[in-house]
C-alpha cells in the first residue's frame, strides 16, 4: 500500500492557490482572509486559522519550499517560491492584527489582448498606438497604483515588440511574464550579490534592441533615466496616481540619488529618456482596471513638462477615446 503523504500547513490555502483567477491571496491575521481576482474587487473568503501560530505553520511550509528558514529576530521575509509566485510576509509583533502574508500568484494563465479588449481595458485603437510606437522605438512608461494591473498590461506590451528584435528585461524582483522569442531574464538582490542599478548597467551593455525594466522606486531610477536618454528603447513601470504624479516622482527619485543636479537638468534628461506614457488604474467601486490616460511627452517649455493628451477615458461611455491629436513620432 502506497505510503500517504504528509499534508502540509500550506494545505489550506489550496483551492486559492489552485484557482487560476485568483491573482493575489491576502492574509491579515488568523481570522481574515481575502483575495483578488482579475478585473474583480478584493473578495473575503471564508478560510480562517485557529491561532496565529497555526498562520506562523503555513508561512514556514512557504518559506520551506523556498529553501529559506525562519529566523528568530527577523520580521520580514519576501521570497520566491517553487512556482515563480512571490510571498511577502510580515510577522508579529511588526504586524500588529497577527501575521501578516500575501501571496502574489504567478500567473500561468496569462490575460491576453483579446481578454483585455473583452475586459474593456484598452481598445484596438490603443494596441495599434502601442503598435506602431514600439517600431518608431519610442520609450514607454506603464503607470499605475496598486493592483492596477500595470504590470499584466507591460507583460502584452513587450509582446508587440517585433519578434527578431532582442528582448533585455531587469528587475529587482522577477515578476514579467511575457513570451517572446528573443529574450533574457536578468534579477537583481542579495542572492545574486548584484545591485539593480549595477545590473542595468550590464543589461544596456547586452546588445538590446529593447531594455525591459522593472518598476522603478528608488536610487536606481537616475541610472535608468541617464541609459535611456543615451539612446536604448525601453519599457519601464512606476506606481503612481497619475501621469504628472509619474513624472513627479521619478524627479523626487533622480533626486535621492544626490548626484548634484538640478530639478531642471533632471526634467531634460526624463524628457530625452521618455515619450508615451500609458496610465492604468483600478477603478472603484467595480475593480475594473482600465487604461484612462495616454499621454505623449514633447519636450520642456521655461522648464515644465509639454504634455500631449493622446487618448483619455470617458467614464460616461465606459471607453478609452482619442483626443483627436497625432502623436509626434507620427507626424
Amino acid at each position: 500500500m502506497a505510503t500517504k503523504s504528509k499534508k502540509s500547513a500550506l494545505d489550506v490555502l489550496t483551492p486559492l492557490l489552485d484557482d487560476p483567477d485568483v491573482i493575489e491571496i491576502m492574509i491579515d491575521g488568523p481570522e481574515h482572509v481575502t483575495i483578488q481576482k482579475f478585473g474583480s474587487q478584493v473578495e473575503d473568503t471564508n478560510i480562517r486559522f485557529k491561532s496565529n501560530d497555526e498562520l506562523l505553520d503555513v508561512i514556514k511550509a512557504a518559506l520551506k519550499g523556498a529553501g529559506v528558514e525562519l529566523e528568530e529576530n527577523k520580521a520580514i521575509y519576501d521570497v520566491r517560491l517553487n512556482d515563480n509566485s512571490r510571498m511577502l510576509a510580515v510577522l508579529s509583533p511588526a504586524a500588529i492584527n497577527g501575521h501578516s502574508v500575501v501571496f502574489r500568484k504567478f500567473m500561468i494563465k496569462q490575460v491576453s489582448w483579446e481578454k483585455l479588449f473583452e475586459y474593456n481595458s484598452v481598445t484596438i485603437e490603443l494596441r495599434d498606438m502601442i503598435q506602431r510606437a514600439l517600431h518608431a522605438h519610442v520609450n514607454i512608461l506603464i503607470a499605475g497604483g496598486t493592483a492596477s494591473g500595470k504590470t499584466t498590461f507591460a507583460n502584452r506590451v513587450v509582446e508587440l515588440i517585433p519578434p527578431e528584435e532582442r528582448v533585455v528585461a531587469v528587475e529587482q524582483t522577477h515578476e514579467f511574464q511575457f513570451d517572446h522569442p528573443r529574450s533574457v531574464f536578468l534579477e537583481a538582490g542579495e542572492s545574486a550579490g548584484v545591485t539593480f542599478g549595477e545590473l542595468l548597467t550590464a543589461g544596456s551593455k547586452m546588445r538590446p534592441d529593447w531594455l525591459v525594466i522593472g518598476e522603478l522606486y528608488g536610487v536606481e531610477t537616475m541610472r535608468a533615466m541617464q541609459i535611456l536618454g543615451n539612446g536604448h528603447s525601453a519599457i519601464t513601470t512606476i506606481h503612481a496616481d497619475n501621469t504628472e504624479n509619474a513624472l513627479a516622482r521619478i524627479e523626487m527619485m533622480c533626486l535621492m540619488s544626490n548626484l548634484g543636479l538640478g530639478l531642471d537638468d533632471i526634467r531634460q534628461m526624463i524628457v530625452s529618456a521618455l515619450r508615451l506614457i500609458l496610465y492604468q488604474e483600478c477603478l472603484v467601486p467595480n475593480g475594473k482596471r482600465r487604461v484612462t490616460q495616454v499621454t505623449e511627452i514633447q519636450g520642456l517649455e521655461n522648464g515644465r513638462y509639454i504634455l500631449q493628451p493622446l487618448m483619455r477615458y470617458n467614464h460616461e461611455t465606459e471607453r478609452l477615446e482619442s483626443t483627436g491629436a497625432k502623436p509626434g513620432w507620427e507626424k
